[in-house]
């Protein structure tokens, strides 16, 4: 799967690129030069790819017909993991809301104003959680709105009436909670999705 999404970066930089030189290649995707060898040899054995013309350096690549191809059903096959990722995402999300929500929970603020808390604020609401804000360490998220819930800093959690803190974001969650531990000795629930 990794060789795979490797490869439609290569055929999607060759194909805008063109007459590319592999050091060029694998420095605009990130890539090492050996990496980026590797690929080209591959598409090209495997006819998704052709050399224009191999006497000019750099060598100017072309998709061919059976490359398009092979592109979009890699595109439809990443597509279709995003698609699973986000369904098992909101299935997480949801579970772990229901289980704060059977511990007599009707009130939370979440931590974190990113895509985990825009998935995750509908979800709320549809399990019976009222959202009573988002903070966020971010200075340059907090003042934003973000769905409908002003940003506020984490100070502000003692304003905001929840039951429970609930981390909206998967990267941070446990810095997250070493932080509040400190400041735990309110009757607020802090909850991890």
């Amino acid at each position: 799967m990794v060789a795979e999404v490797a490869r439609l970066r290569v055929m999607d930089e060759v194909e805008r690129a063109g007459n590319i030189s592999q050091r060029a290649l694998a420095r605009r995707l990130g890539m090492a030069v050996g990496a980026v060898n590797r690929h080209l040899r591959f598409l090209i054995r495997q006819g998704y790819l052709q050399v224009v013309d191999s006497a000019v350096r750099p060598f100017a690549y072309r998709l061919t017909a059976a490359g398009r191809a092979y592109r979009q059903r890699m595109r439809h096959g990443e597509y279709e993991r995003l698609a699973e990722g986000y369904r098992e995402m909101e299935e997480r999300i949801a579970r772990r809301l229901k289980e704060l929500r059977a511990k007599g929970v009707d009130r939370v603020v979440f931590y974190g104003a990113g895509v985990v808390m825009e998935v995750a604020r509908p979800i709320a609401e549809a399990v019976g959680l009222a959202v009573t804000g988002v903070v966020d360490d971010d200075p340059g998220k907090q003042g934003e709105e973000r769905d409908g819930l002003r940003v506020l800093a984490p100070g502000a959690l003692k304003e905001l009436d929840a039951q429970a803190l609930v981390i909206t974001t998967f990267c941070h969650a446990r810095e997250i909670r070493r932080r509040l531990k400190p400041a735990s000795g309110s009757q607020v629930l802090v909850w991890e999705l």
